[in-house]
């Protein structure tokens, strides 16, 4: 069992994971079909090759990751953390495909990284604890945690 301190991090690590992998997936199978026109022959392609079928399954798999974040966590402070990807997914496609990452998309990456920070979802852990101390105790999931904050 995950430690309750843990849980975030790790939700929003697993969330990452996969989304990266969906886009990766996507580019593997971009590289794989090469340049060719929307066709029938497209979609065969498509359906056909082992990437595709990986990129469905992680963008399923990133979909069940993402309620998970929300079965714990208010939309409005899980949100910020999908901006992440834009971090991960230009590191992964340097490492896997050789891409470059320039100064500028550097730059961005490190203002997401910034603004993450400043809006997530522990910015304001008072208010989480507070709103949450309001609460009737029946309305606390079952599973202990509490709030985004205590994740």
């Amino acid at each position: 069992m995950i430690a309750a301190s843990l849980r975030f991090p790790v939700l929003v690590g697993i969330y990452l994971l996969v989304d990266t992998g969906t886009q990766i997936a996507f580019e593997a199978t971009s590289r794989a079909i090469g340049d060719m026109p929307i066709s029938p022959a497209f979609l065969q392609a498509v359906a056909q090759s082992p990437a595709s079928w990986v990129a469905a399954l992680l963008y399923f798999a990133t979909y069940a990751s993402w309620i998970l974040i929300l079965k714990y966590c208010p939309l409005g402070k899980a949100f910020p953390l999908t901006t992440l990807s834009y971090v991960t997914v230009p590191l992964a496609s340097w490492l896997i495909f050789g891409e470059g990452v320039g100064l500028v998309p550097a730059l961005g990456i490190a203002l997401i990284l910034a603004g993450v920070w400043l809006i997530g979802p522990e910015a304001e852990p008072n208010e989480a604890k507070t709103a949450e101390q309001a609460k009737p105790a029946a309305s606390t999931p079952s599973t202990g945690v509490k709030s985004c904050a205590d994740l």
